[in-house]
């Protein structure tokens, strides 16, 4: 029984797509109508509409899911469409690359016998280079009469009648797609001619899927080999490293260093929360961090980037191990957070190395101050029996000037090495800094350098008393003190004030010197910092003074700087809470 023509809309709801979709296909020439109604309405074959169909839903796949089996089965089925709707005898595709060779081929009606992948493939040469585009096939009655009737290995079948195509996409990939006939067959039509051409939207489409297929397995190949490098640098890292994902809060990686910290194994996969309960931290004044306070979780929870902190890692053990830990966030492409990492270093053998270094400075501090003291009051015996204005006078005061500049860089390196090894804490008491100016004064005065010089105090007669370390803060003074006079002319006034907004006092040591360069006013306050005055009395000092004035202030929770006058000479002030307690 012959096939009924179907309508358009029929056409459409029997192979489930909106009736739109083939009027299109039917303005692209890709479906023809077999007739008409008297009143004009086009019909069509239902065969025709299915095949169509399945040309479609085999390039629509290849298009929406892009990976190698699909895009073969949509190359494959071109062949098997190509051959339904001519009725030839073989049909193949032959995909190449840019320099015509041959990759694979996918064919419909030939040997199944032949490995044909592991054979010569036709290559683009001799009728197959002949090819034209889609609006133009090659089309031959008798390829045996053509002259490049060559380019087919030996083993292929023999063609009489071809109808052929060129395919290409915009990266350079082409393939050759071509029907055939054997001897005795008949030729091609004009509708042949014209199905091969719907065809090759088809195979173009294919082609482009194969293109970003094989993109897209590059760019994995080079996103997973990137992967295994960056795991090996983790691997291999010298310091502790842990990676843990955002939303799961699973470990993503970890360092072999970290494992041996945790004396643990780090799983792939292992929750955050089970991380914590193998170590504890601890700050650096044995204070236990709680679980808010983890470098690692305030990444995760509030994208903290967190400083280099001095730790202590007790393992499950109880072993304790000295690290410096930091954390920090991983962004997401999204503006999201996708990770976090935790690093963290074994500083033990730092610790070890500086604790020699301390206790070889405390050593040698304290064994220097015994010699220092005999030889100072041995020159004073001695110069109290000299005659004056002697040469043996002018050595022993020279003896006596060097003793006590050995004696300050003593006792600022072992103040300075007990600042840095924290046994030197703040003793606050109940103090006046009236007093302790005093008392600075006196001692400046009674010096070497302070003979003949005047100091100048301006106390209020309000300034409250404050809870503060006087022995400390008198040290402070007699630095910058010792500083004014050492190494600034003229008369030293020291300034006291208080602020009750904000319940600070502030001290102010003034001189009438040259001042200090504006780029240096940071510098000097940091250690073995030297700044050398033209008109300074004595050598240079050691660079530890305002260092440790520096410590001494901030411990107080205080500031120190230095301004210059406008009318010459610089101003050393600091300022810090009259009662930490109550701020």
């Amino acid at each position: 029984m012959p096939e009924r023509p179907i309508s358009l809309r029929r056409a459409a709801e029997i192979i489930g797509v909106h009736h739109s979709t083939l009027a299109r296909a039917v303005e692209r020439d890709d479906i023809q109508p077999v007739t008409s109604t008297p009143g004009g309405w086009n019909r069509f074959s239902r065969r025709d509409v299915e095949r169509y169909a399945r040309a479609l839903e085999a390039s629509e796949a290849a298009r929406n899911q892009i990976d190698a089996p699909t895009v073969d089965r949509a190359l494959s089925d071109i062949p098997k469409l190509a051959r339904e709707l001519t009725g030839a005898d073989y049909a193949a595709v032959t995909v190449q690359e840019t320099n015509g060779r041959p990759l694979r081929i996918y064919h419909d009606g030939l040997s199944s016998d032949i490995d044909w992948q592991s054979e010569e493939l036709p290559r683009g040469r001799g009728v197959l280079g002949k090819l034209g585009h889609a609006d133009s096939p090659l089309r031959m009655e008798d390829l045996a009469e053509h002259p490049d009737s060559y380019g087919f290995p030996d083993w292929h079948p023999p063609m009489k009648a071809l109808l052929g195509v060129q395919v290409a996409n915009s990266a350079g990939l082409k393939a050759n797609l071509y029907l055939a006939n054997s001897p005795g067959g008949r030729g091609f039509t004009d509708a042949d001619e014209h199905q091969l051409t719907q065809l090759t939207h088809f195979a173009q489409l294919a082609l482009d899927s194969a293109n970003l297929y094989e993109r897209e397995r590059e760019n994995r190949v080079l996103a997973e080999s990137a992967e295994r490098r960056f795991q090996a640098v983790i691997e291999e890292s010298t310091v502790g490293v842990v990676i843990v994902e955002a939303g799961t809060r699973v470990l993503l990686g970890s360092s072999q260093e970290a494992r041996r910290l945790f004396g643990h194994s780090l799983d792939l996969g292992m929750t955050l929360d089970k991380v914590n309960q193998l170590a504890t931290l601890y700050d650096s004044n044995g204070r236990l961090v709680t679980h808010d306070e983890l470098p690692l979780e305030r990444a995760l929870a509030k994208r903290e980037m967190t400083r280099p902190q001095d730790m202590l890692f007790e393992r499950a053990d109880g072993s304790r191990v000295p690290v410096v830990v930091t954390a920090a966030p991983i962004g997401a492409d999204d503006g999201g957070l996708d990770s976090a990492v935790l690093i963290f270093q074994d500083v033990t053998q730092i610790h070890e190395v500086d604790d020699a270094k301390k206790e070889f400075l405390s050593m040698i501090t304290h064994d220097l101050r015994s010699p220092l003291a005999t030889i100072k009051g041995m020159a004073g015996s001695l110069n109290a029996i000299s005659k004056p204005e002697s040469d043996i006078q002018t050595g022993l005061d020279a003896i006596d000037e060097e003793v006590d500049h050995m004696t300050e860089l003593v006792s600022n390196i072992l103040d300075m090495s007990r600042i840095e090894s924290g046994t030197r804490g703040v003793e606050r008491e109940i103090c006046h800094m009236a007093d302790i100016v005093h008392d600075a004064v006196r001692r400046s005065l009674n010096s070497r350098h302070g003979q003949g010089r005047s100091i100048r105090e301006s106390i209020p007669s309000d300034l409250p008393e404050m809870y503060a370390d006087p022995g400390q803060l008198g040290r402070v003074l007699d630095n910058l003190l010792s500083n004014a006079i050492k190494y600034a002319p003229g008369n030293v006034t020291i300034v006291n004030s208080y602020n009750g907004e904000s319940d600070t006092i502030r001290t102010e040591v003034i001189d009438q010197g040259e001042g200090i360069p504006t780029s240096q006013h940071k510098d000097i306050f940091d250690k073995f910092y030297r700044l050398r005055e033209g008109n300074a009395r004595g050598r240079e000092g050691s660079g530890l003074g305002l260092a440790i004035c520096k410590s001494v202030i901030g411990a107080h929770g205080g500031k120190i700087g230095v301004n210059n006058n406008s009318q010459g000479g610089a101003t050393f002030w600091f300022e810090f809470p009259r009662d930490p307690d109550q701020a």
